[in-house]
């Protein structure tokens, strides 16, 4: 019995590492990072939604990505820095003002959404205030294509 159970872990563990090996034309594997720049006029409203979007052509993200990879997209703080790093989409902070004596206490959602052709961003705030004239910051994010 013991050695039934090596043995088919053994088997399973070489089908693993050898499913490129035979060098046939359906065995590939891209990875592509693009850098999306939203500043801060581009983003658009969407009074309907209550919530800011920037829309990006992303002409590698195509059918065949879409239906068959997998697209992560990442907020970059500091970039161009060595003090950048990233935070995975969908991200949720935190935040209070101070307008006086009185505080504001609301969470900020930076999400995105993608298809053929696109990905979008979208910014809300909780309870969906924003102050007259309000747009969000200019943001940097990094979309990771596998395929």
């Amino acid at each position: 019995m013991k050695k039934s159970i090596i043995i088919s872990m053994l088997v399973l563990v070489s089908m693993a590492f050898t499913g490129c090996v035979n060098n046939t034309p359906d065995c590939r594997f891209h990875k592509k990072t693009i850098d999306l720049i939203c500043d801060q006029n581009e983003w658009s409203y969407d009074a309907s939604a209550n919530m800011f979007f920037c829309h990006f052509t992303v002409d590698m993200l195509t059918a065949e990505v879409y239906n068959y990879g997998e697209v992560s997209v990442s907020r970059e703080y500091n970039s161009g820095t060595n003090k950048a790093y990233q935070v995975a989409l969908p991200e949720t902070s935190y935040k209070v003002e101070q307008d006086g004596e009185n505080k504001f206490y609301y969470a900020q959602l930076v999400d995105y959404a993608y298809g053929v052709g696109f990905i979008e961003v979208f910014y809300t705030i909780s309870d969906y205030f924003y102050p007259e004239g309000f747009t969000p910051e200019g943001m940097v994010f990094r979309a990771q294509l596998t395929y």
